[in-house]
């Protein structure tokens, strides 16, 4: 069993790091009070249900971190996987992110310098026990997840990134959970084509029919470039669920096959990748 400790100074990016780790299979569990941790791990032990688990304990839990050093080694003696992760940052990155985000500090929200400093020395022995010790001050959310990533898995994992291509018809409306909209109605319609009328983009003669239309091959060119431009995009402001929809007039023909073809091309990178043909039948 993986089991990650997070802890650090407020502000330094412990919720980011956490939702790495979340999106990449880990059970989490955010501002667990201190003297449940012991029964946490040993629950853990005797279901088994999980094989990944990160745990925040950060300041918000104050009134009891004065007895976090016993209780360090006796979890530690039962979960000898266990690695802390203390966040940090530089004071005046810390007062700028508070700043910012017009948030209070946990402990007081009139002084906050002196609510970091006592802060840290509340939290000293944790950074004393880390295994990890990660300075976020000149860090993106992006480079903090990746962070994440390469700790839990050694290495950068790019299949927590979840892809979802949709086909439909405009007649029947938008899809409302599509990210991404792409009208293919600039394409000849199959069916307009008597034989072909009552197929659909799943058929042979209708792919073939779509395949020669010089306009579907600069399409599907230039969309081969800018829709990985876009995932990798996404992926750096943190979005790991993204959808296109690939909607024609009845979402029958035109889109069946554009939505297909990007299901085939991205699943050779991404793995958790799904197509969902709303108005095919």
């Amino acid at each position: 069993m993986k089991v990650f400790l997070v802890t650090g100074v407020s502000g330094a990016g412990k919720t980011i790091f956490v939702k790495a780790l979340e999106d990449i299979g880990y059970f989490c569990v955010d501002n667990l009070p201190v003297p449940l941790l012991d029964s946490f791990f040993d629950l853990l032990k005797k279901e088994k249900r999980y094989v990944k688990v990160a745990v925040v304990v950060d300041i918000r839990e104050k009134f009891y971190l004065n007895k976090s050093d016993l209780l360090l080694k006796n979890i530690k003696k039962k979960i000898p996987s266990l690695k802390i992760v203390f966040l940090d940052a530089r004071d005046e990155v810390l007062i700028r992110r508070f700043n910012e985000t017009r948030r209070k500090h946990p402990l007081n929200s009139f002084d906050i310098i002196s609510s970091i400093d006592e802060e840290r020395k509340i939290l000293s022995l944790f950074k004393k026990e880390a295994d990890y010790i990660i300075d976020t001050s000149t860090s993106s959310n992006y480079d903090l997840r990746k962070k994440a990533e390469l700790i839990s898995e050694g290495q950068i994992e790019p299949q927590r990134i979840q892809l979802k291509i949709i086909s439909f018809g405009f007649k029947f409306g938008i899809p409302i959970e599509a990210d991404n909209i792409f009208d293919v109605r600039f394409i000849p319609n199959p069916y307009y084509v008597q034989e072909l009328k009552d197929k659909t983009g799943l058929d042979k003669d209708v792919i073939s029919f779509i395949e020669q239309k010089g306009v579907t091959a600069d399409f599907l060119k230039k969309l081969r470039t800018l829709l990985p431009f876009m995932i990798k995009n996404y992926d750096k402001e943190g979005k790991n669920f993204i959808s296109f929809a690939f909607g024609c007039t009845g979402g029958k023909h035109r889109s069946v096959y554009i939505a297909n073809y990007f299901y085939d091309y991205l699943r050779q990178k991404y793995k958790n990748i799904s197509v969902f043909h709303r108005d095919l039948s």
